[in-house]
């Protein structure tokens, strides 16, 4: 039975709870009076005082508001002070370090229908990463309390972040000179996208619209260049679907890897400071010194295929949705093909495709989809190369090409979030 305890946040009384393993979104599974509860802030044979916060079907979410016992050996000393409110990050009670095992263990619980490929990740290694990451961010403005940060969990309430953890120093220290540029000429609600080099040296910013219906950000609630100096050096209005639409200054930065990458601002690329340097040489590595044709499938601005091309001068087609970005990987690598449209449409109208080739994929949260799979495995490229940021998607996709004739010969986890419940899965399947 559940024991009552004062009253929470939501104004019902909390429920104590002992939490069970982890489940989706990085929450602990416990149950109370017949009920399943998912417990957001909750470790492994902790015992907690929860709130609900939603509840549907017979499932109770709530979040702790109270240890009330003996920590989990991963949970952080002395968490970020910004974690009651803050919705930016989804594990602010774990700490970087020693949550390694959490992670592998909640990826692997995520493909619970696939006992073989959850047994791999159990065991699989992970590259861990320090805090202070975050290249890329996306913040959001609210001109009535002139505050720049992340949404409070479940909300669109604007939570402050001075001394946040996991974004950059530079943009540490430019949120309060962005929040005065901003405030008295932007008075509308828009994100605020921040992107920076490897090393912190040059930065640019875009405003864009918030939400998908949001109209769009006028050039006249942009700061001028001499209200932010050494803040950015280039601020811009960006379209919903990440065009350049007005602004000043540079327009993207370059990352400093064995293939220099430029990124313009409203294009994607991977977030993590730290590890990006260690990701292209892993994909080097995996990429192969066979000159084979190389598909990249989810190209970006030419991540993947620029390491594939430093491992061996191929042939290169990249496929990618985003004009920017693909505008992007055409500068980036002028050798390559690069085609603007889904993966999907492109392999529909490329004829025979030949067997001895590599198939790059970096593909979204939602995984590869069902139309896209049928190609791949109809195709049968000798190897893929993916980096997949969802463990339950990855499994799915996995399991199927697998079916089909492929080996899962290497695996590993990337920890390129810290303080949250994600985790990229790098993933190498051969043709059998």
């Amino acid at each position: 039975m559940s024991e009552p305890a004062s009253d929470g946040p939501s104004g019902e009384a909390p429920v104590i709870l002992s939490a069970g393993k982890l489940v989706g979104g990085g929450r602990a599974l416990a149950h109370a009076d017949d009920r399943t509860w998912l417990v957001a802030g909750a470790l492994p044979g902790e015992r907690v005082a929860v709130v609900p916060t939603t509840r549907r079907a017979g499932i109770v979410e709530g979040r702790v508001v109270e240890l009330l016992g003996p920590p989990h050996p991963a949970r952080a000393e002395a968490p970020c002070r910004h974690a009651a409110r803050c919705g930016g990050c989804d594990w602010p009670h774990v700490d970087h370090e020693r949550g390694a095992a959490l992670k592998l263990a909640a990826a692997a619980e995520a493909i619970r229908g696939s006992s073989a490929l959850a047994d791999r990740l159990r065991s699989a290694p992970i590259r861990s990463s320090p805090l202070a990451y975050r290249l890329r961010a996306r913040l959001h403005w609210d001109p009535a309390r002139r505050t720049l940060g992340f949404f409070e969990e479940r909300s669109r309430q604007v939570s402050a972040i001075p001394d946040c953890r996991v974004v950059s120093s530079r943009l540490g220290r430019a949120i309060g000179p962005l929040e005065r540029a901003l405030s008295g000429r932007c008075p509308a609600a828009v994100d605020l996208e921040w992107l920076e080099d490897l090393d912190g040296g040059r930065a640019v910013a875009g405003l864009r619209p918030t939400g998908h219906d949001a109209a769009a950000v006028r050039p006249d609630w942009l700061p001028p260049a001499e209200a932010l100096p050494g803040v950015v050096e280039g601020m811009h209005t960006v379209s919903a679907s990440g065009e350049i639409t007005s602004g000043w200054g540079d327009q993207g930065v370059v990352m400093a890897l064995p293939v220099s990458l430029f990124v313009p601002i409203g294009s994607f690329f991977q977030g993590n400071r730290h590890l990006a340097g260690w990701l292209f040489d892993r994909v080097v590595e995996l990429s192969g010194s066979r000159p084979v044709p190389t598909w990249d499938l989810h190209a970006g601005v030419g991540f993947l295929a620029a390491a594939a091309w430093h491992a061996a001068a191929r042939e290169l087609h990249l496929v990618e949705p985003s004009r920017p970005s693909a505008g992007a990987a055409r500068r980036n690598l002028p050798e390559a093909r690069v085609a603007v449209g889904t993966a999907e449409a492109v392999l529909a109208h490329a004829g025979a495709l030949p067997a001895e080739s590599l198939v790059l994929t970096d593909p979204p949260r939602a995984g590869i989809s069902p139309e896209l799979r049928r190609r791949l495995a109809g195709w049968h490229p000798e190897r893929i190369v993916m980096l997949a940021c969802d463990p339950a998607t990855w499994g799915r996709d996995t399991s199927y090409l697998v079916d089909r004739g492929y080996l899962l010969t290497h695996l590993e986890l990337v920890d390129l979030f810290p303080s949250t419940h994600h985790v990229e899965i790098l993933a190498v399947l051969e043709s059998g």
